[in-house]
């Protein structure tokens, strides 16, 4: 099987999606910026990030029912016009020091909104140019691409904000965006085919029917719902680890270049991961999920008990590792259980929940944090991680998980 990048249509889907995830740090890292040099407090920075957050929870299910209801190709096209809007604006009302506090907030809002309603979409037509065969190469190739890009997008963003000033740093955001739309221009988006079913139902002309038909899929289908749930968990405990490191690391006697090296392990490991996913089939998906899961409750258990920096940032680094073949097999999974028809609805489910619990995860570790402190809250994570892992064993994902290929799931 040939691998995906030597197909012309993902090619251009996956060039789209580098420089889409440039874009992400030269919109928040000049907007962050301008709202604490003009507020001075952080608690505000926090909120502007809150806003975009719930603006992001709320489009997703939207996405999927719109990238379902028509072209896939032409959401992502419609959104990446938004942003150069708003984009555009930002730029207009900062030149002209007419930009205001609430102003951010509406611009973030917006830009949320309108900017996560292409994710479902860009879920939803991967598998459509790929074969099935391919979903998992074609996923650790694209998540790759998007992690190394929102890397070099916040170091660049940084540099461009501090010497040129947050006008300029938005105009390269929009240079961004405009890349990002020439490559999706060239995407040829096939058809959905809609497969048989012993019982058909027509589709939803509503759009909140059409999200809890997304909802429902879910809900009915074992495999999934324990997928997504064990994912959940996982962004639940990715969402405050990078607040919890910098204590951690004081409490193993390191200094801010250990809280460095400590967050550096998390990013190496996926790295690692999503590599080796490019070149190492997984042919055996429950083993590997329940290996995946397992290596993450291990490796967060034991950051409990870590003596020394180093032994963290390698603990770190397999949890990265592991974190990131969860993410490719989940999403492989999903791509191969989920109909073509229902791929944008169930994508903006599974976004949109995932979205919703790192609030969640924040609030915990912020009100467990003195109490319990890191290595307490590590344990419980490690442990809640490891009962997770026997949700796999159940007989019918067992069963689902043993016919991939089967569309549709167990209903």
């Amino acid at each position: 099987m040939k691998h995906p990048i030597q197909n012309r249509n993902f090619r251009w889907l996956f060039t789209s999606r580098i420089f889409n995830s440039l874009v992400f740090g030269f919109t928040e890292v000049p907007l962050m910026w301008w709202v604490y040099q003009e507020t001075g407090q952080a608690s505000l920075v926090a909120a502007t990030a809150l806003i975009g957050a719930i603006g992001a929870l709320l489009a997703a299910p939207l996405g999927g029912v719109l990238a379902d209801k028509g072209s896939k190709k032409n959401v992502i096209i419609l959104n990446l016009a938004v942003d150069v809007v708003i984009m555009a604006l930002l730029i207009g009302a900062v030149l002209g020091g007419a930009l205001k506090l609430w102003g951010v907030y509406l611009f973030v809002a917006l830009s949320a909104l309108f900017g996560n309603l292409s994710g479902p979409a860009m879920g939803a037509l991967v598998p459509l140019v790929l074969e099935r065969p391919q979903y998992q190469r074609g996923n650790a190739l694209t998540s790759l691409a998007s992690m190394l890009g929102l890397a070099v997008s916040f170091a660049l963003a940084g540099t461009v904000t501090g010497a040129l000033g947050v006008a300029p740093a938005l105009a390269f955001g929009i240079g961004f965006v405009l890349l990002a739309w020439l490559a999706i221009s060239f995407v040829k988006e096939p058809k959905v085919q809609e497969e048989a079913r012993d019982t058909q139902e027509p589709p939803s002309t509503s759009t909140w029917l059409s999200m809890g038909e997304g909802f429902s899929f879910v809900w009915k289908t074992p495999v999934l719902f324990w997928l997504i749930a064990v994912a959940m968990l996982l962004n639940l405990i990715l969402a405050p680890l990078g607040a919890l490191l910098a204590p951690y690391a004081k409490l193993l006697g390191g200094t801010a270049k250990d809280y460095g090296l400590l967050s550096s392990g998390i990013f190496t490991g996926q790295l690692i991961g999503l590599s080796l996913q490019n070149f190492v089939k997984v042919k055996k998906p429950l083993p590997a999920l329940l290996a995946g899961t397992w290596a993450l409750a291990l490796s967060v258990g034991l950051l409990a008990q870590a003596p020394t920096v180093w032994v963290a940032v390698f603990l770190l680094a397999m949890f990265g590792v592991a974190a990131s073949f969860m993410n490719v097999q989940a999403m492989t999974l999903i791509q191969l259980a989920v109909p073509h028809e229902k791929m944008g609805r169930v994508f903006g489910v599974v976004q949109g929940l995932n979205m919703g619990v790192q609030p969640l995860g924040l609030a915990a570790a912020s009100l467990f944090a003195d109490t319990l402190g890191p290595r307490g809250i590590f344990l419980i994570v490690g442990i809640l991680m490891f009962i997770a892992g026997f949700a796999f064993l159940q007989g019918p994902v067992r069963a689902a998980l043993a016919r991939p290929a089967t569309a549709g799931g167990d209903r």
